[in-house]
């Protein structure tokens, strides 16, 4: 099953929501010029790798949502680290607050099917 078969699989709003997280994540090419736009493309192009690979090997299912917990939790605390320089009225400071919302509502489904996967 390729990944088109899976995004073709899923309901509109979990469309919706896959480009959205996508679009926000990949948006990091508009802000190469500061370094944690760099260390957001790193951590979606390994997302990105990491899913193809575990859906190749392994099919759909709940393990797919390791590689969000995986990368995007030492993301998501670096930025939170960084806050103070981070925020502000700019294209970039909204970018930063746009995207670390958006991927920590991923974050909490995803721990959620990381759960429910170690738990079978």
């Amino acid at each position: 099953m390729s990944s088109f078969d899976v995004l073709a699989a899923q309901s509109a709003p979990m469309k919706a929501w896959l480009a959205w997280m996508f679009a926000a994540n990949v948006s990091s090419v508009f802000f190469l010029r500061h370094i944690p736009a760099r260390w957001v493309l790193a951590a979606t192009a390994a997302n990105v790798i990491s899913m193809q690979l575990l859906l190749r090997l392994y099919g759909t299912g709940h393990h797919l949502s390791l590689p969000h917990v995986v990368f995007w939790t030492p993301l998501l605390i670096y930025l939170f680290s960084r806050r103070n320089s981070l925020l502000g009225w700019s294209p970039f400071g909204v970018w930063c607050v746009v995207l670390f919302l958006t991927d920590i509502a991923s974050l909490v489904l995803d721990y959620a099917a990381v759960v429910k996967l170690l738990l079978r």
